[in-house]
């Protein structure tokens, strides 16, 4: 195996659509990172997700983040610090000013009888890469400041030592090893309209997405899946089976 970098960061996203935490370390199993996706928000109206990538209603979501507690449910943190667990009775008139519409919270799955279950617009892979080289390839062939990673919501951003260009790419079918951990690379990951929104610190940007189109097929980044249960930590050293 080569040496491609290390772990800049790690990300978990308790809430769907909305921002994520970042953490000095994430547990992931075939089955996903514990505590991401475990929730998300949707219309009472229709019974359908948020999606800030289709409907610009939902785009206020991205000024929203979401970190779970060490005991009991996510929180939610507004822009004005405001904090409310999922369960706080006051969260609902917060939410529907916050979008000016009405907006519940539902559950990804089984497990808590307390929220109504609302089925996911896609299925999640366990782990979704980025290499700081692709967010580099990027701004340079699109003529783009700058990227943050957030664009790409990642749960696991690479620093890369050495190499340039989309180098996530020719990882696909292969094993990449972080820290002690073996994991295989499934697929590219296809970008939409999420990669160009607004955030806290970022303005919408559509070349962004019209970049990742022209010059790289619509691919960012890579999913993947590890075998077991195992634990990735920042500064873990990342190596390819390129």
């Amino acid at each position: 195996m080569q040496r491609i970098g290390r772990v800049r960061e790690v990300w978990r996203y308790p809430v769907s659509s909305v921002g994520g935490e970042s953490l000095a370390s994430i547990t992931v199993s075939p089955e996903g990172i514990a505590g991401d996706r475990q929730f998300a928000l949707f219309d009472p109206a229709t019974g359908l997700a948020a999606a800030p990538e289709r409907e610009t209603r939902w785009r206020p979501a991205l000024f929203v983040t979401a970190s779970q507690a060490p005991t009991g449910l996510p929180v939610l943190r507004f822009a004005d610090g405001a904090e409310h667990a999922l369960d706080d009775d006051a969260l609902a008139d917060r939410l529907a000013e916050h979008f000016g519409f009405p907006v519940a919270v539902g559950l990804l799955g089984a497990g808590d009888y307390r929220f109504p279950v609302v089925s996911n617009r896609y299925q999640p892979a366990p782990l979704h890469l980025v290499t700081s080289a692709s967010l580099q390839a990027l701004a340079g062939s699109a003529s783009l400041p700058p990227l943050d990673a957030r664009r790409f919501r990642p749960s696991v951003l690479i620093e890369t030592d050495n190499g340039d260009g989309f180098l996530e790419n020719d990882w696909v079918g292969h094993v990449v090893r972080i820290g002690d951990a073996d994991i295989r690379v499934t697929e590219a990951s296809r970008r939409c309209g999420m990669t160009l929104v607004a955030q806290p610190g970022m303005a919408e940007e559509p070349d962004v997405l019209r970049g990742i189109m022209r010059h790289n097929k619509r691919n960012l980044g890579v999913y993947a899946t590890p075998a077991e249960a195992v634990t990735i930590r920042v500064d873990d050293a990342v190596y390819a089976e390129i």
